[in-house]
């Protein structure tokens, strides 16, 4: 992976001594189904990226780092995060992925968990960002996910120590969220965090998607 803006380790942590988790934004695929780069569509005055970068930036993540692939990203979007290239990013998400995570790997410390972000989901809200960052600090082992409605969603909290138990596995083939939680060491410590955001559940992926997104609530504050 090309890095083009690279940071170092940030030791930023909570009022309890616990590192803060960095984030990673996910933001390599080729947006085939909306027909233009959905990191750069607008809402709420800004794009998806830098609104993405935003929610990880106000829960206090860092190093956040923003994975980049079918398309260059502009700098003007990326605020204070880092930048890293896929250049792998057809092999799928789970390729964009190992690619934040190495990038972690090397300008991150081993303490650092993982928040993973996609970049098509910028109407999540912040508080439930902070609540998985709370359940992070409460017991750091496990994966966190939002759930609504009694479904998982996104994005989620990894571990600092599953970041090699993620490297080690092949780069190609179907690996998924879904298919990596079904591996035992992975599976097993999955967790939910009820929120009341049916956003985790919501990925804008069509321009049907953009549009009912903007009519149900394009402007007010974030």
């Amino acid at each position: 992976a090309d890095t083009r803006t690279m940071r170092t380790a940030d030791t930023r942590r909570d009022r309890r001594g616990a590192r803060a988790p960095a984030a990673i934004v996910l933001a390599a695929g080729a947006s085939s189904r909306m027909g233009q780069a959905k990191a750069l569509l607008r809402w709420r005055g800004e794009s998806f990226l830098r609104r993405t970068i935003w929610l990880a930036e106000q829960a206090g993540c860092a190093p956040i780092v923003v994975v980049e692939g079918a398309a260059a990203l502009p700098a003007e979007e990326l605020g204070g995060a880092a930048l890293a290239r896929n250049e792998t990013w057809s092999n799928g998400q789970f390729s964009s992925l190992r690619c934040g995570l190495a990038w972690l790997a090397r300008h991150a410390t081993p303490e650092h968990g993982a928040l993973v972000l996609t970049v098509d989901r910028p109407h999540v809200r912040a508080d439930t960002v902070r609540e998985l960052l709370a359940a992070h600090r409460r017991a750091p082992r496990g994966i966190y996910q939002p759930a609504h409605a009694g479904r998982r969603g996104h994005p989620i909290l990894f571990p600092s120590f599953l970041r090699t138990v993620l490297l080690a596995l092949p780069a190609h083939g179907d690996n998924s969220p879904r298919v990596l939680f079904r591996l035992p060491e992975v599976g097993a410590l999955r967790r939910s965090v009820a929120v009341d955001d049916p956003a985790v559940l919501e990925n804008i992926d069509t321009p049907d998607d953009y549009r009912r997104l903007l009519a149900r609530d394009g402007d007010g504050d974030r």
